[in-house]
């Protein structure tokens, strides 16, 4: 792809304004300040969705309550479009694993027009069995 071929982009003004609209938190909430400020916040029950973007079978195993759960490989199917268009007046929170697909499932959901925040490092736990939560620095690789 060519820089002409991206500037005549129809998309690309949109991807410009999911930048532009980028906040100073990059959309995110840390796990504390939405538990505190949200979950257990009664006065802002109704106000938003918490959405688990997990598969269902994971889900089913745990998950917080009060959550609806769509897998986010499926979160642009009609069916599910339909069911989310229901809250597009409210907070889409998402959680996921680690924070990674949450981050990928923001931007997809932002650039249809929905307000949506990724609750940063997720559940905090792997999505691949025996492969912990690390970054390179935990893992001693080195950086100068």
């Amino acid at each position: 792809m060519t820089v002409n071929t991206i500037n005549n982009n129809l998309i690309l003004p949109q991807l410009k304004n999911y930048i532009d609209k980028t906040s100073n938190d990059w959309n995110y909430i840390t796990p504390n300040d939405f538990y505190n400020n949200y979950y257990m916040n009664r006065l802002k029950d109704g106000t938003y969705l918490l959405l688990d973007i997990r598969k269902k079978e994971i889900f089913d195993q745990y998950h917080m309550k009060g959550a609806k759960n769509i897998f986010w490989l499926d979160l642009l199917k009609t069916k599910n479009l339909i069911k989310l268009e229901s809250y597009r007046d409210k907070i889409i929170f998402l959680i996921c694993y680690v924070g990674h697909t949450s981050s990928q499932a923001l931007v997809l959901l932002k650039l249809l027009g929905f307000k949506v925040i990724s609750i940063k490092f997720g559940y905090g736990i792997s999505p691949v069995f025996g492969v912990p939560v690390a970054g390179w620095l935990q893992y001693n690789y080195p950086v100068v």
